[in-house]
Formats: structure tokens, sequence, C-alpha cells
């Protein structure tokens, strides 16, 4: 890993801190909040993003982008067996000098708002380099003498592609215990998007999943509404049981229209291949209520 590349990014995601809005409650609620606006999209492998909870300059976890091909080639008389491993996940990593702690069942968890993140929660902390995976889709095949022989394909990890969730977090400050949330949404098109965070500034104080020190923050929530998803550049648009009539518009960040289609089943897939990289908003309109969701094409 290049370590340079990423101390330098850091320094410049560090210096934009000062556009970001925090507020702190009142005396009876100590809680911090800081609004990522607009939401922080990280992009492109072993792209890093320095969560510093208290803004102190310096981070408390770092979240991390993967996106890379992994090859391994063994020998045995005359066989040649190649293994390609592609590994699209994010991570997250407690900072090098923070002492921090991940709520985590196996993996960090995927918290509702509301939920509690205190001494109560199960947390664990991360040697490794790349830390834990948030979500990942695993690609593996397996090449004998070139002859393709296995293939095996497997998401990993408690946050779910294209749904946000919460991490529960505990860090120090000053040798002290603090607790803390991120509110996160990793897209099945690669993009990791940091929305908010927050922290109690009392010491061994647990706060609440999604508490801004005014109310919770809003967490869109998936049953019973329209979902849309990017899966390998095809547009999936899943309307509830009893919908079978709605109206889909593409549309790029210039405002240029490149996709209106009439949707006439429950689920449809439409391809983005032709589709220049970059960031589009779906609009689907049904009974008179619309459902806009960013899409990101690769």
């Amino acid at each position: 890993m290049d370590t340079k590349k990423i101390d330098s990014k850091i320094k410049k995601y560090l210096a934009l801190a000062g556009g970001i809005t925090t507020v702190v409650s009142g005396a009876n609620a100590q809680v911090v909040y800081t609004d990522v606006n607009p939401d922080y999209l990280l992009s492109g492998n072993l792209s890093v993003y320095p969560l510093d909870l208290n803004n102190d300059a310096s981070p408390d976890f770092m979240l991390m982008n993967l996106d890379t091909l992994i090859n391994y080639v063994s020998t045995s008389s005359s066989n040649i067996v190649t293994y390609n491993i592609n590994v699209d996940a994010a991570t997250i990593n407690p900072g090098a000098s923070s002492n921090g702690w991940l709520q985590s069942n196996s993996y960090p968890a995927a918290l509702a708002q509301g939920a509690m993140v205190g001494s109560s929660g199960s947390f664990e902390s991360s040697n490794s380099s790349f830390g834990y995976p948030l979500a990942a889709v695993v690609q593996q095949s397996v090449l004998y003498n070139g002859v393709p022989v296995y293939n095996y394909s497997d998401t990993i990890g408690n946050f779910q592609l294209d749904q946000e969730a919460i991490l529960g977090l505990r860090f120090k400050i000053n040798n002290n215990i603090h607790y803390g949330w991120a509110r996160i949404e990793y897209t099945s098109g690669g993009i990791l998007s940091i929305k908010d965070y927050a922290y109690d500034a009392t010491p061994n104080t647990a706060v609440i999943a999604g508490e801004t020190g005014t109310g919770l923050v809003s967490v869109i929530e998936n049953e019973n509404i329209v979902q849309i998803n990017n899966i390998n550049n095809q547009l999936q648009v899943e309307l509830p049981a009893g919908l079978s009539n709605a109206q889909l518009r593409l549309i790029s960040i210039s405002g240029q229209e490149m996709i209106n289609k009439q949707l006439n089943s429950n689920l449809e897939n439409i391809s983005l291949n032709e589709l220049a990289a970059g960031i589009y908003i779906a609009n689907v309109l049904s009974n008179d209520e619309v459902t806009t969701k960013r899409i990101y094409v690769r």
C-alpha cells in the first residue's frame, strides 16, 4: 500500500472539514453531530475517508474502498492452476492512534436508527491493514491449464448493498471512552457514501444510533416501497406487490434525460452499459409518488 499517497489524501480531506456543519446540543444531552453535506462519495481502489468524530484533525476511524483483482498462480509438474479473485468491498479500520473499536457480531454491525451504542454492546478492534469488511462482493475463478474449472461468488458483511445503515463506534478522547455512530451506504456500483456522524461528549455515556441532539436522522426503509438498484451496470427496479404500472426516468447529473420507460412488471432490469461512467438520478413515478435514487455507472 502506498502510505504516502494515502497520507496526502487524508490531509486533503481534513482540509475540507471546515465546510462541514457541526451541532452541539444543550447541557442535558452532549451529542456532537456532524452532517456531511453533501454526502461524501468514496470510490476507487484503496481510496480512504478519515472519520474524525470529534473533529480534532486526528482520524478516529478509516473508511476504505477496495476494487481490486488478486491473481495467484501455482504449478505442479506440468499443471498450471491460476486463481483470479475479484474483491469489491468497503472496509473500516480504527485510526492509527485512536484506540477505536467497532460494534460487531463477527463483522461490523449494521444498526438501525434508535439502537443503543454503549457499554452493553460487543466491540472489536482490527489489526488488519484493510480493516473489517462492511460489505463486500467476492468473485473467484480457477483456471486449470488455462481451462475454467470453478467459479464462486459471495457477498459478505452485515451491510446490505444499496441500503443505509449505522455503524456503532467506541473510541478514546484523552484516554476516556466515548461512544458514537456513523451513517453510511455502500452501493452495488462500488461507491461508499458517508452521510453523517455523531458522538456523546460525556465519557462513558451511551448514544442512540442516529441521534443528532435534536432528534433522529431518517434512515431509508426499503420495505413496501419501490426499490432501485444498480447491479453490474444493470438498473434493477422492483415494485411492491400490487403495483405493476410505473414510469422510470433516468437523468444525467447535467439534467439530460437518458431513459424514459414504462414499467409493466414488478421486476425489471435495464442495461446501462451504453451510458458514460458517472452519476445519474433515477426517478420512478408510481401512484402519484416519486422514488428517487442516485445511480453510479462505471
